[in-house]
């Protein structure tokens, strides 16, 4: 079966404002995605635009308040469909693997990254 293409949700820019600011000071967000009741914990490490024109926030997902167990893991989030962002006053260590000029980046707009 084929992959169905989303049609991207309606840009944000106050969230992404706040996203880059949180990823250019290094600041731990929590935010609720979509119909999530629950709150995730994420630490950003870049914002792009991807091959389907969604607005991306990527970086580790620190935490998944639905699942406490789950363990930290890289992630990836369409920004429109954030429904509530908190920008911690929490700094948070970069992973010094972490490089926005790998080639899975190379043919999107990146808009703002934590290596840049």
């Amino acid at each position: 079966m084929p992959a169905t293409k989303t049609t991207p949700k309606e840009r944000n820019y106050e969230y992404e404002q706040q996203l880059t600011n949180a990823i250019n000071h290094r600041r731990r967000i929590r935010f609720r995605y979509e119909y999530d009741v629950h709150y995730r914990v994420f630490d950003p490490y870049i914002m792009y635009k991807d091959e389907e024109s969604r607005f991306i926030i990527g970086g580790i997902r620190i935490k998944d308040e639905s699942k406490p167990t789950k363990k930290p893991a890289p992630c990836k989030y369409e920004i429109g469909l954030i429904t509530d962002l908190q920008v911690s006053d929490n700094t948070f260590k970069v992973d010094p693997r972490f490089k926005s000029t790998r080639s899975k980046y190379a043919n999107l707009e990146v808009l703002c990254a934590i290596d840049s």
